[in-house]
């Protein structure tokens, strides 16, 4: 938000990186304690929630949608993860990083062990359970709106898989 104009910019100048450096801004969704900083970065295009704009307001337009992500790059993606604030929340997925895929979720996840509280800051919580499905099951690292980044663990799924290699088949191949 614009109460954490000096903590960000602060953190851009510990990677080197002016505002001026940057070209591109996405903003998960429109609530002001995720964009209240666009203003450092004139010279950039913006992605907020499904607008995506050029430098001096030319929209752009894509055909982003939950079944279809927009790719900004090799490995770099966009994706509709629709529910936290309606149904133009996005979320930044970076496959092939060093400790796997990493998706920056804004506030489909507004941090880890939010199982019991995340609903009541939802505008639509079905979609918004269907996005959080969805960062899960691709995520290694999952970097939420608010709080830590943290990590997926897939490992109980695995050994339940492994343990049964019946797990997960439905009709008569179970039986």
């Amino acid at each position: 938000g614009p109460w954490a104009r000096e903590a960000l910019l602060g953190a851009l100048a510990r990677q080197g990186v002016s505002p001026g450096d940057v070209t591109l801004v996405v903003g998960t969704h429109g609530h002001s304690d995720h964009i209240g900083n666009l203003g450092l970065f004139p010279g950039a295009a913006l992605l907020v929630s499904h607008d995506f704009c050029l430098p001096g307001g030319l929209y752009l337009p894509h055909a982003l949608d939950e079944e279809r992500p927009l790719q900004l790059g090799p490995g770099l993606e966009v994706w509709a993860t629709p529910g936290h604030g309606g149904q133009r929340d996005v979320s930044v997925v970076v496959a092939g990083t060093t400790r796997g895929t990493v998706v920056i979720a804004g506030d489909v996840f507004e941090r880890d062990g939010d199982e019991d509280s995340w609903q009541a800051l939802s505008e639509d919580p079905v979609a918004q359970e269907r996005s959080r499905k969805r960062v899960l099951d691709t995520a290694d690292i999952v970097v939420p709106g608010h709080g830590a980044p943290f990590l997926v663990l897939r490992e109980v799924a695995q050994l339940a898989a492994a343990s049964d290699p019946r797990q997960g088949l439905i009709g008569p191949e179970r039986d």
